[in-house]
């Protein structure tokens, strides 16, 4: 008979794949104002490839939000409550960014400015000791999801949308505080990629 820990099956909470869909993504925006003003000169010259411009960035942005999400649904669907044993933390330097940190099941997102620091946090599941590195403030006692067959363990704080266990150890899950501007934003910015795609694809047909 297999020693292989037995693996418990999960719903995954609808809200989450949606939140994470929706989720407004600032380096995401960043991104696609690069690409339309530094080679701008090139898609004046060019303009039969503003069409693949504009495929291209809504190709890239739902493979990495689809990317993201497939990092933490195994975790939901089979993971389990770590215990974690402690955290060695080391400060990799000064900056403002956006972050998130977990104490408990509770997560507080938003701009810092200050030392953001490298976390080694080690857990135990299932019997086996593991580490799991966070970036961010130092850890406090943020929850960690893992299971021993999974070689990923992630952070309440990685997770776009807030997570909590009932007591029949189902996960629920709820929008954060001030998603929906960001979302509605998230929607404008691939409404505005998908419109321009349609458009300039129009165009150079047309004009072909």
């Amino acid at each position: 008979m297999s020693d292989a820990p037995l693996v418990r099956m999960r719903r995954v909470p609808s809200a989450a794949p949606v939140t994470a869909l929706l989720v407004w993504d600032w380096r995401e925006s960043y991104f696609v104002l690069l690409v339309f003003v530094v080679p701008g000169a090139l898609l004046v010259h060019v303009p039969a490839l503003v069409p693949a411009v504009f495929i291209a960035l809504i190709m890239a942005g739902l493979a990495a939000r689809i990317r993201s999400i497939a990092r933490w649904w195994t975790v939901l669907r089979s993971g389990e409550v770590a215990d974690v044993q402690g955290a060695a933390s080391t400060s990799v330097g000064a900056s403002t960014r956006r972050i998130s940190h977990a104490t408990g099941w509770r997560v507080h997102r938003g701009w810092f400015t200050g030392d953001i620091t490298d976390n080694l946090v080690t857990y135990t599941v299932g019997g086996e000791q593991r580490s799991v590195e966070i970036r961010g403030l130092p850890y406090t006692s943020g929850v960690v999801l893992a299971h021993p067959l999974l070689p990923k363990a992630q952070c309440v704080s990685d997770l776009p949308f807030d997570l909590r266990q009932a007591d029949d150890h189902r996960w629920t899950a709820s929008v954060p505080e001030k998603f929906w501007p960001g979302a509605c934003a998230t929607a404008v910015l691939y409404g505005l990629l998908v419109a321009g795609a349609m458009i300039s694809t129009r165009h150079w047909w047309f004009s072909a």
